[in-house]
């Protein structure tokens, strides 16, 4: 209630979101609601209803998300780039009284679900029934004069491929107080203009972007998606759209940091304050470089879906900065414990536990998952860590399983119940290995049934019908049975030694022919698919295989193939397989 009145004092076309798809002002927001409060009673909708949300209009999201909170209806946000079979899943999990969905995202939805479920689509072209178009003649309503702050303000869920996908449960008091210590600890307000591109399906673009802008009555700035050749503009939007502050992940730094000098510049402007790392890894070294080269502070933080975002800081203030830690927990206590709970004295290693407003309600409806990782009020993280003498704490391994690739966390159970429904895969592990640039990519031991083994190319293809890009390993090894221990379980260890072996062992081969063939090969090694499905027009969009992962290995793959060194510039270029063919030939010529 608080959040709206404070909305509703500015004014009323100040900007609030400026996106690719244009600009929301904090006046267009507060006017829509009434009408939205409207929509939901006619779709049935009370407080503490759950409706599933899921939409790649980030305008749309932002205003629809701010209403259910405003109504006390529990939000779901999905990835709108959810496969059918994964939508299917999370749809049955998290139990709903409502979809809204983008209109493509309709043709996914199981017959049973669009049959009985009230459904809002969200079409900006769509006359009629659909958002925005219904605000013009839906019914004024009244939002609830207060809410319960201990209901369940929306959830995010942390895996969606396996059959019990795991929903994290924030309640409207852990998320506002998770906005007062960002308030304070940032020193967000009315001048702030915050650079986020991150997805606002997770948190880190959900909760640190629209809703912390929202509180502060700042503007966040999302001028484009993340694309490896805009990174360039990226960077320099930075500057253009005189963004204060700067919220990404380790891997877009290396990104950045690998511009050149002309770049460097772009953050030293007497209206930027700092950047703030989040969603994975800072290594140390990068994060000097960093700072070296464009001359600005980095804040690192660390946090979990579980705890709204963040827990402790390093920076921006002095006192809680030291470079190559996590910080300092702030409006939350942490401390070292080993495998019993007993908490270890400082400089020992053991899990690292937090507590605070912040931290989960739970997980939806699972009771024992929820019972294992919130013990006597601690939320154990999982995480390896030491603390020193003086309170700084530094993440040292992780127990959990879970791999962090470009600060996505990818379940390698999500992946390998994927695999195991490939035609021909009888088995399937897969681990994570650390990289420079993007913290770990995700790697897969197989065992296939001989005579029967499916190509790269085939499993890519079952795989993406099924599961987000992000999920797609980067490589596939086949062996003909996975290291065991006793009791039968893969000794992830032993797995990592045999595929590291193998990659220290590899040579690289020519594959021979045109440098057309041979650019179109490793272009279809990357995007694990065949060449012949590609032409000089492939590209991000019409390519299902091509990330922001597998197209830096594309432009690497090149680079060894054709022994040239690729430069900013020419990397920026390239946006089609055509592209990167053109630019070779001209610099082998």
């Amino acid at each position: 209630v608080a959040l709206l009145t404070a909305m509703a004092s500015l004014e009323s076309k100040r900007e609030f979101i400026v996106a690719e798809t244009g600009t929301l002002k904090f006046g267009e927001v507060v006017a829509r609601l009434p009408r939205l409060t409207g929509v939901f009673a006619d779709m049935g909708l009370a407080p503490r209803a759950r409706v599933v949300l899921a939409t790649d209009d980030d305008l749309a999201l932002a205003t629809i998300f701010i209403a259910l909170l405003r109504n006390g209806i529990t939000a779901v946000v999905l990835n709108p780039e959810v496969r059918a079979t994964e939508l299917a899943r999370l749809v049955d999990a998290a139990d709903p009284a409502a979809l809204i969905l983008d209109s493509r995202l309709l043709e996914r939805l199981l017959p049973e679900h669009r049959a009985r479920l009230p459904i809002l689509r969200i079409d900006a072209a769509a006359p009629g029934d659909a958002y925005p178009a219904i605000l013009n003649t839906a019914r004024v309503g009244e939002p609830p004069r207060s809410i319960d702050p201990e209901s369940t303000a929306y959830i995010l869920f942390t895996s969606g491929t396996t059959s019990r996908p795991k929903g994290v449960e924030i309640t409207h008091r852990g998320l506002f107080a998770q906005m007062g210590t960002f308030l304070r600890q940032y020193g967000f307000d009315r001048r702030t203009r915050l650079m986020n591109l991150l997805p606002l399906h997770h948190t880190d673009g959900l909760t640190q972007g629209v809703v912390v802008a929202a509180v502060a009555g700042a503007v966040l700035l999302r001028p484009m998606r993340v694309r490896i050749n805009l990174i360039g503009d990226f960077v320099n939007a930075c500057h253009d759209l005189k963004a204060t502050h700067l919220v990404t992940v380790p891997s877009l730094l290396a990104l950045m940091l690998g511009l050149g000098e002309r770049y460097e510049d772009a953050l030293r402007s007497p209206w930027f304050r700092f950047v703030i790392s989040t969603a994975a890894y800072l290594d140390a070294g990068l994060w000097q470089r960093f700072e070296e080269a464009f001359g600005v502070r980095v804040v690192n933080v660390y946090g979990l879906t579980e705890t709204v975002c963040e827990t402790t800081y390093c920076g921006p203030d002095d006192a809680s900065r030291r470079l190559g830690t996590i910080g300092k927990p702030v409006d939350a206590d942490a401390r070292i414990v080993d495998e019993s709970g007993v908490e270890l004295p400082a400089g020992s290693t053991g899990e690292l536990t937090v507590r605070g407003p912040h931290v989960m309600k739970g997980y939806f409806r699972l009771p024992d998952e929820t019972a294992e990782v919130l013990r006597d009020g601690w939320l154990h993280t999982g995480d390896l860590a030491t603390v020193d003498a003086e309170g700084f704490y530094r993440i040292v391994g992780r127990r959990k399983d879970v791999i962090i690739s470009a600060g996505i966390n990818v379940y390698p159970e999500d992946v390998n119940a994927v695999l195991r429904t490939v035609p021909g895969i009888v088995d399937a592990a897969t681990i994570g290995l650390a990289d420079e640039r993007w913290g770990e990519v995700v790697v897969c031991g197989i065992v296939a049934q001989p005579g029967r083994e499916p190509s790269e190319q085939q499993i890519a293809s079952h795989f993406l019908a099924q599961a987000s890009p992000e999920k797609l390993p980067r490589e596939f090894h086949f062996f003909t049975d996975l290291p065991r221990g006793p009791a039968g379980k893969v000794v992830k260890a032993e797995l990592r030694r045999l595929i590291e072996e193998r990659r220290a062992a590899a040579r690289h081969t020519s594959a021979g022919g045109s440098i057309r063939d041979r650019v179109f090969q490793e272009a279809a090694r990357a995007f694990k698919c065949r060449a012949e499905d590609l032409s000089a027009e492939s590209n991000p969009r019409t390519t299902p295989g091509w990330s922001s992962l597998a197209h830096v290995e594309f432009l690497m793959a090149l680079e060894v193939e054709f022994s040239i060194n690729l430069q900013p510039d020419e990397i920026m270029r390239i946006d089609t397989v055509g592209d990167a063919l053109a630019l070779v030939e001209r610099r082998l010529a």
